[in-house]
């Protein structure tokens, strides 16, 4: 069973097709709504004061809570960056001292080598002297 897909193109185009309408949709009904809400507050005095109250008496609450909000998300993100932290630094760590013997043997193995390498490099040049000495 073969999979056909579409070009990404045409999928966005028939998304598009179906999604500006609806915004459009919504946007004409959104300013209408406006609309006829300022008439309403033109046309009805007392009805535009008790709007006016209900934004300025619910202006402290609102505020106080999008600041408690914001504390909170602000405590609650620390929190857990922390936890993040310390579990990434604990994993480093051990990681760390894993890593620092793995370290340790390629120093001890370097060191051999280098030893090994330098006895027969010296003992190839103790070799070319005794051999110029000979002749």
């Amino acid at each position: 069973m073969a999979i056909v897909s579409r070009p990404v193109a045409d999928i966005v185009g028939d998304a598009s097709k179906r999604v500006v309408p609806m915004f459009s949709a919504a946007k004409d009904y959104t300013l209408n709504a406006a609309r006829m809400f300022h008439t309403f507050l033109g046309k009805y005095p007392p009805l535009k004061m008790f709007v006016y109250s209900v934004v300025a008496t619910s202006a402290i609450p609102i505020a106080t809570f999008i600041g408690f909000t914001s504390l909170t998300l602000g405590g609650t993100l620390a929190f857990a960056g922390t936890g993040v932290a310390l579990v990434q630094g604990g994993i480093l760590a051990f990681c760390g001292f894993i890593l620092f013997w793995f370290l340790v043997g390629a120093f001890i193995l370097a060191c051999i080598a280098s030893f090994w390498l330098c006895a027969i490099w010296l003992a190839l040049q103790i070799g070319k002297r005794v051999e110029e000495s000979l002749k």
